[in-house]
C-alpha cells in the first residue's frame, strides 16, 4: 500500500502513528511546507511569553520520520491533485501516487484587506519582513519574529479579540511588554463566551496592564521613513505601535482538493474522516466533520480534535475500523491567572425549549445552556474544576446536569 500524508502537524503526525501501527511495511511519504520536523502550535504563546524554548516546541525529531521508515519531503508545498490518476503534484515539479491519500493541510491565518503584500497570511500563517511590520501568529517563524520584537521594545497592536489575540496579549504581558488589543466587535472572545464573561476577563486583562480597546476597526497601517508606525482606525485617529500582529481567525486551506472534492466551509468528512472521493481523507483544520448532536458540520481548529482526527484517517487508511465521536467546540485558556473554559453551544434562543442557567461568585462564574433536559454548552470562568464533567455530560446525551453542577 501507498500512502501519502499531505501536512505532517497535529492531524498528520497522528495519521503517520496509525498507520505505522496496522501497516509496518507500507510506503508512506509525507509532504509538509515546513521545513523542520512537526512542533507544536498551542505551545506558540508559551514560547512568546519566555516559559518554553524554542527546542520544546518540536514534537519529534529529524530522524524520527527515518525511524518510522517515511519518506519526509520538508520544505516542499503540494500544489495539485488528480484524483483519477491517483496523484499528487508537488511545486518543485514531482508527482507522487498514493493508492490513500490524507489532507491534513490544515489552516491559515485570515487576512484583513488593510494588510500589507508580504504581511500576515503568507504561507498560510505569517511572514512578515522588514518591510511590512505585520504579520500573523500562525508559525514557529511567526512566534521567532513577535518574541524578537518585544523583547527589542518595540510596542505590539494585536488586532483581534479571539482565542489566539487573547493568548499572544497574555503571553506579552508576561514578558514584560504592555501590548494594545484591538477588537472589531463590542467585547473580546465574543464568538466563543457569553457577554458576562467577556466583561469579567476583560476587566481583569486591564487591571493586569493590557491595554483593550473594543469596537474599533483598522482601516489601515501607518507608515513612515522607519517602517511601520501604527495603525489608522476607522475613526482617522492613529495609534501607534512598530509591530502589527493580525488575530483575525483562520480558515481551511482546501486549495489542492478544491474542485475535486465536497467542500463547504472545509473539506467535508464522514465520522471514518473520508472525503466525497474514495480513499482521499482529510483530518485536522481543513476538515469538516460532523458535529457530536448529529444535526450539521463543523470545523474544529483545536488541536485535541485534530489528533483525534488523524489517528481516525491513519487506521481507517490502514485497514482497521475507527469513527471520530463528533465535534463538540471547546476553548480554554489561562487569562494572566484567570481560567476560562468555553463549550458546545453558547446561546440559547428565546423559545423552542431553550434555557440558560447561571451563577456568578466575584469573578468566578457559571452558565450552562439546556435544551429541554439537556444540557448543551457551558461557559466557567475562575473556578472551571466543572468543565470535565460538564463535558462527559454533555458527550454522553446531556442528562443529570443537576447533579454535576448541584452546590
Amino acid at each position: 500500500m501507498n500512502y501519502v500524508v499531505v501536512g505532517v502537524s497535529a492531524a498528520g503526525l497522528s495519521a503517520l502513528r496509525a498507520i505505522r501501527e496496522l501497516d509496518p511495511h507500507g510506503d508512506v511519504t509525507v509532504v509538509d511546507e515546513e521545513t523542520r520536523p512537526a512542533y507544536s502550535r498551542v505551545l506558540l504563546t508559551h514560547y512568546i511569553a519566555g516559559r518554553v524554548g524554542e527546542r520544546d516546541l518540536f514534537l519529534v525529531e529529524e530522524e524520527f520520520y527515518r525511524r518510522c521508515g517515511v519518506r519526509a519531503l520538508l520544505g516542499v508545498r503540494a500544489t495539485g491533485l488528480d484524483p483519477d490518476g491517483r496523484q499528487v503534484h508537488l511545486a518543485d515539479g514531482r508527482v507522487l501516487g498514493y493508492d490513500r491519500l490524507l489532507v491534513a493541510t490544515g489552516a491559515r491565518a485570515v487576512v484583513p484587506a488593510w494588510s500589507p503584500p508580504g504581511g500576515a497570511g503568507d504561507r498560510g500563517g505569517g511572514g512578515e519582513t522588514g518591510e511590512t511590520g505585520v504579520t500573523g501568529l500562525r508559525t514557529r517563524e511567526d512566534a521567532v519574529r513577535i518574541r524578537k520584537a518585544a523583547l527589542a521594545g518595540r510596542p505590539v497592536l494585536i488586532v483581534g479579540g479571539g482565542p489566539v489575540g487573547v493568548k499572544l496579549a497574555c503571553a506579552l504581558r508576561e514578558l514584560g511588554v504592555i501590548p494594545t488589543l484591538l477588537v472589531g466587535s463590542p467585547r473580546i472572545l465574543s464568538q466563543v463566551a457569553d457577554r458576562e464573561a467577556s466583561l469579567i476577563l476583560e476587566r481583569h486583562l486591564a487591571r493586569c496592564g493590557v491595554r483593550v480597546r473594543c469596537g474599533v476597526e483598522v482601516r489601515e497601517v501607518a507608515r513612515g521613513p522607519h517602517g511601520t508606525e501604527g495603525v489608522v482606525l476607522s475613526d482617522g485617529s492613529v495609534l501607534p505601535g512598530r509591530l502589527v500582529v493580525v488575530c483575525k481567525g483562520v480558515e481551511p486551506r482546501t486549495e489542492l482538493v478544491g474542485g475535486h472534492v465536497a467542500v463547504r466551509r472545509g473539506v467535508l468528512v464522514s465520522g471514518a474522516m473520508r472525503t466525497s472521493v474514495p480513499d482521499i481523507y482529510a483530518a485536522g483544520d481543513v476538515a469538516e466533520c460532523p458535529d457530536i448532536w448529529g444535526e450539521g458540520t463543523r470545523v474544529s481548529a483545536i488541536w485535541p480534535h485534530a489528533s483525534r482526527q488523524g489517528r481516525v484517517a491513519g487506521t481507517n487508511m490502514a485497514g482497521g475500523r475507527d469513527l471520530f465521536d463528533g465535534v463538540l467546540p471547546r476553548n480554554a485558556m489561562d487569562v494572566l491567572g484567570t481560567p476560562f473554559v468555553s463549550m458546545g453551544v453558547l446561546d440559547a434562543p428565546a423559545e423552542g425549549g431553550w434555557r440558560s442557567v447561571s451563577r456568578r461568585r466575584g469573578d468566578s462564574y457559571l452558565r450552562l445552556v439546556i435544551r429541554g433536559d439537556s444540557v448543551v454548552g457551558a461557559v466557567l470562568v475562575g473556578c472551571v474544576r466543572l468543565a470535565g464533567p460538564i463535558q462527559a455530560a454533555i458527550r454522553r446525551g446531556g442528562r443529570g446536569w443537576e447533579e454535576v453542577v448541584a452546590p
